[in-house]
């Protein structure tokens, strides 16, 4: 099934290190970049989840960010006592060097701050099991991610087929013109000589060369099966079971659109002219919307 190269997908990591949240989401590029938001520590990290990505993206302007959110676990993790009086102890001897109060320029509440943060601070950034811990929230990151572009991908084909049904009517009925066209010129040409009072009998052969000629300059009979080709293929792709078909659709649409302007160059009618008209506004449209076929 076609995949939305628009999508987002999120999870938490719960660590040692605290609770951080993953995101990704990403928007229309035919090629694939990724760019990555993590803090500092974990910027060893930041070739293997590109790589985790792009083994099952192949298109997208993708963001991955990496924050860390407050944790009640992480709070209620008291830091040692005497590591507490140590500190104590340390800001009580800059205050008073400083000429403070002890007791009111270093209240318990500061202290506490300090510690978590320093005791937060102090978990090594290349722990392996930290690593592993982000990398399986990574992948649940991941895995929403892809679910999300299935599900965009699904409401994008809901609208392409209708879309190639319209086209593919359209076209019949174009057909339908062009079958029917050199008779109208016929009728037109014998009308215009006998207004103009010429016995379009004694020169019938010129008008049969006329008609000929004519029939020659508006046949598309090659460019209706050409599109109609186009048609089924894109409607084969559109059910297959394929994941990444962007491709495959866009030079499909443009081969149409090709085939369909060179009709449009053929026509002679205000009738055909109106139903091409309306097969290019059509094509438009989906061409708007694979852009956002991975």
């Amino acid at each position: 099934m076609a995949r939305s190269m628009t999508a987002y997908g999120r999870a938490h990591a719960k660590t040692n290190a605290g609770l951080f949240l993953i995101e990704i989401h990403s928007v229309n590029r035919k090629s694939l970049t990724i760019n990555t938001y993590l803090p500092k520590e974990f910027l060893v990290l930041e070739m293997g989840l590109r790589a985790r990505l792009a083994a099952v993206v192949k298109g997208g302007y993708i963001t991955i960010r990496i924050t860390k959110e407050a944790d009640s676990a992480a709070l209620l993790d008291i830091p040692p006592i005497e590591a507490l009086k140590k500190l104590h102890l340390d800001w009580e001897a800059c205050a008073k060097k400083l000429g403070y109060d002890a007791k009111e320029a270093v209240p318990f509440s500061m202290i506490m701050r300090f510690a978590l943060r320093t005791t937060a601070s102090a978990t090594a950034p290349t722990d392996e099991r930290l690593k592993k811990e982000l990398l399986k929230g990574f992948d649940e990151a991941t895995r929403a991610f892809m679910e999300m572009k299935e599900i965009e991908g699904h409401a994008l084909v809901a609208d392409l087929l209708p879309r190639l049904n319209q086209i593919e009517q359209a076209i019949e009925k174009a057909e339908e013109l062009s079958r029917l066209a050199p008779k109208r010129y016929h009728d037109r040409l014998a009308k215009k000589l006998e207004e103009v009072k010429i016995n379009h009998g004694t020169d019938e052969d010129r008008l049969i060369r006329e008609i000929v000629l004519f029939t020659d300059k508006i046949d598309v009979t090659e460019e209706i099966t050409r599109l109609s080709s186009h048609i089924q293929q894109c409607k084969g792709i559109l059910k297959e079971e394929k994941a990444l078909v962007g491709r495959e659709l866009d030079f499909l649409t443009q081969e149409m659109n090709r085939e369909v302007n060179t009709i449009a160059a053929k026509s002679q009618e205000l009738e055909m002219t109106q139903v091409i008209l309306g097969v290019k506004n059509e094509l438009y449209k989906m061409r708007e919307q694979l852009a956002n076929i991975e």
